[in-house]
């Protein structure tokens, strides 16, 4: 069969972090976070707690089918960018 192998979906390849992080440079406090092999559970999860904290302006995920992997979100400080994922 063509289709990709099942635990694919699930471990995280050698030399990869589950988690990374990219500051944007076109928004103001603004960071990728991308999560590997993971899909919408975690993100809605991820979005629904930064959504508690009032230094959020934004949080959204996407998540990517092909690349088990789901990103993003937009605070009023980069300090606490890092620190709302870590």
């Amino acid at each position: 069969m063509n289709a990709p192998d099942r635990y694919e979906r699930f471990v995280v390849p050698e030399g990869t972090k589950k988690v990374s992080y990219e500051r944007d440079t076109k928004i103001i406090n603004a960071a990728s976070f991308t999560v590997e092999r993971e899909d919408h559970t975690i993100g809605n999860i991820i979005r629904m707690q930064l959504h508690r904290d009032p230094n959020v302006l934004f949080a959204g995920y996407t998540p990517q089918a092909s690349h088990h992997q789901c990103r993003r979100i937009t605070t009023l400080s980069m300090i606490l960018t890092r620190n709302l994922i870590i």
